[in-house]
């Protein structure tokens, strides 16, 4: 199974869209393919249809259970689209990296989730993990299990700025860790006919070189669309540009795949769980940093009229009006029969 966390601390870099429409994409091409998210603002479940209300467990159950958790046969995972596999999380995932929480004097609360995808692995070719947008444990754990990472930048004077910090970190994290990650920097929410969305993809390409994923996700209107369905975009807009974008991306992934495969365990001579004065010097809070991104389910209204064009409206808001009175069409994965 190839392991990839999603990441970047700064809020409103695409992070969550992307995870899970490249997600949706490569189970759409056959790949068996599970989507994990870590960030307790729960967005991964909002963006494909699972309702909150319905969600009785969710990752941070198992983590706190460990490896032996029964949860990861019958309970945990949702199929919210043909071949992908969801593991949502709760608001109580926050609970788990807080000060004093119940996985900090554990002495394997970094490596919790390795654990519990070592036994998955059997199951899928793929897993990706949304990562909240601040480093702490719960990102500590993704990038211990993880092969590679995906760092998405959108094209925007602030997050450039942010970006060598961010690659920076994860660096150190992983070289604290014992675990040798390829990066992936990610250009998003690129304006083709921006200059500065250009000159700042040319920045991002001179900075990170051979880091810096060969295509790119464009902004595109239909991507907030399909969030505020409850839809991937591989179901609200199968033949659209942004669909496009994100099978080009999977396409990539797929034709180089990472020299560091997961052989299942934590490597041999990796450290130790994290020293408290490398979490704190990582987890202080900075000024230029969001803790919280922004809503991922963010839909049209009349200001943008113009960009959408009255034919676009008037289906997004039928569209609004046939889900409202849907009944949720998901269920829990039962792995027990």
């Amino acid at each position: 199974m190839r392991v990839i966390a999603v990441v970047n601390q700064k809020g409103g870099s695409g992070k969550t869209t992307s995870a899970v429409n490249l997600s949706a994409v490569l189970a759409a091409r056959g790949q068996r393919t599970l989507l994990i998210d870590l960030d307790p603002q729960g967005h991964c479940g909002v963006a494909l249809g699972v309702p909150v209300s319905r969600i009785e467990v969710g990752i941070e159950s198992a983590l706190m259970q460990g490896a032996g958790s029964a949860l990861l046969d019958e309970g945990l995972l949702w199929e919210p689209t043909p071949g992908l596999a969801l593991a949502p999380c709760t608001v109580q995932l926050a609970a788990l990296e807080a000060p004093g929480g119940p996985l900090q004097d554990a002495p394997d609360r970094d490596r919790r989730l390795a654990a519990l995808l070592d036994r998955l692995a059997p199951r899928f070719d793929w897993c990706l993990i949304d990562c909240p947008p601040h480093i702490g444990l719960l990102v500590f754990n993704a990038l211990r299990a993880c092969d590679e990472a995906i760092i998405p930048i959108e094209t925007g004077y602030f997050a450039l700025r942010a970006a060598d910090r961010q690659v920076a970190t994860i660096r150190t994290v992983a070289e604290r860790l014992g675990r040798s990650i390829a990066i992936r920097v990610l250009p998003t929410l690129v304006r083709g006919s921006s200059r500065i969305s250009q000159d700042i993809l040319a920045s991002i390409r001179r900075n990170f070189g051979d880091d810096v994923v060969p295509t790119m996700i464009h902004e595109h209107d239909v991507l907030r669309e399909a969030a505020g369905f409850g839809q991937p975009v591989t179901e609200y807009a199968p033949t659209s540009d942004a669909r496009r974008d994100f099978d080009r991306l999977a396409e990539w992934l797929l034709l180089n795949a990472t020299s560091v495969q997961r052989a299942g365990g934590v490597p041999a001579g990796s450290a130790d769980a994290p020293d408290a004065a490398l979490m704190a010097q990582l987890t202080a809070p900075r000024a230029s940093t969001r803790a919280v991104e922004p809503p991922l389910v963010e839909m049209p209204d009349a200001v943008d009229a113009p960009s959408h064009g009255e034919g676009r409206l008037g289906e997004v808001a039928a569209r609004l009006r046939s889900a409202a009175s849907s009944a949720p069409r998901n269920a829990p994965m039962d792995r027990s029969a």
